[in-house]
């Protein structure tokens, strides 16, 4: 098993988007001989509004091509495709199939042994829903491809870090979804990661679910018998976390930052503030799989696609950021983020 010298299989997103212009921008940029970047999509794609960017690449397509993979190269698994070139900015629903069918031969690389860990582009799911398949995200959907269960979302940054106790489910279901246990497997998941990538002792804070922790239950009594039985357990496994702690008053910076990370019970509650403070840099990562999966924080923005408007810093930040958590977990001898 590689511990260094690791190979990033990058997805470029939907063809009509911003992703592969971020992804060529980011590689480009990185020139790193520790990192060996495997870009995953169509040449047809990047020779077209990309050429300037497109330089310097070796085009893979065959086992053999595949065994011939040298630290610090800058590559391309072509990925063939019937459909005509998309045209930036023109999302349908067949450039959602090709972005899928992108993350289907990426996965297919990891399984093989070609590819480290993953780095996706941004999709549209939209786009994906109407080629006709079923996808909520990537989280859940790379749950499936590879059979495993109860994958995590947190949001990355050096100084703000978030963490999904639920993902991409309607408001209304969450309450529904969390029970003591998940909220401590979550703060488990959590604790490892960040351990991973961090070292040293870990401080974790979780936020109340409904408003000022529910006013010692004038509001309500979720957090005090179900997040803060989590949080107690958790203490007793030895982990630093405090909570629930209201999440008006977590996510002030000052105190934010002052952990290692926050757990967030849904979606808009820990997204909302952390795309405030790090859009640009931040990075979506994927835990609770044996498949280290990083990528950008933000979306297709099909209206600047093709217009050499994109920013790829977080591009870049997710590429380095799975290869800290892989050789961390490689190294450590860990199965799952989890």
């Amino acid at each position: 098993m590689r511990v260094n010298n690791l190979v990033a299989g990058i997805t470029i997103g939907d063809p009509a988007g911003i992703g592969p212009e971020v992804a060529l921008k980011a590689v480009n940029a990185i020139n790193d001989a520790e990192v060996t970047c495997l870009l995953v999509g169509r040449r047809e794609v990047l020779d077209g509004p990309y050429c300037s960017l497109f330089t310097d690449y070796r085009i893979l397509g065959s086992s053999t091509d595949l065994a011939e993979i040298e630290p610090g190269g800058k590559y391309l698994y072509q990925v063939t495709s019937d459909s005509p070139v998309p045209e930036p900015g023109r999302g349908s629903a067949y450039t959602g199939l090709e972005a899928k069918n992108y993350i289907d031969a990426a996965v297919g690389l990891w399984r093989d042994g070609i590819i480290d860990y993953l780095v996706t582009g941004p999709v549209s799911k939209g786009c994906i829903e109407k080629a006709g398949y079923k996808f909520t995200g990537h989280t859940e959907y790379l749950a499936g491809a590879i059979g495993e269960s109860n994958p995590y979302m947190m949001m990355f940054s050096d100084e703000y870090r978030v963490l999904l106790a639920t993902t991409h489910v309607p408001l209304a279901h969450v309450t529904g979804m969390l029970d003591e246990k998940s909220i401590l497997d979550t703060i488990r998941a959590g604790h490892t990661a960040i351990t991973a990538i961090d070292g040293g002792e870990v401080r974790i804070a979780v936020a109340g679910l409904d408003p000022h922790c529910g006013d010692e239950g004038a509001i309500g009594e979720f957090d005090e018998k179900v997040t803060g039985a989590a949080v107690r357990a958790a203490r007793k496994e030895g982990i630093r976390v405090e909570g629930p702690v209201s999440a008006d008053a977590l996510f002030v910076l000052s105190r934010w930052k002052g952990y290692n990370l926050a757990i967030a019970h849904y979606h808009d509650q820990g997204l909302i503030p952390f795309k405030m403070v790090a859009f640009e840099t931040g990075v979506n990562v994927t835990l609770g799989l044996s498949l280290t999966r990083t990528s950008v924080d933000h979306g297709t923005a099909f209206d600047i696609a093709g217009k050499n408007q994109a920013h790829h810093q977080s591009m870049i930040s997710a590429i380095r950021l799975g290869y800290r958590l892989e050789t961390g977990r490689r190294k450590a001898g860990m199965g799952h983020l989890a």
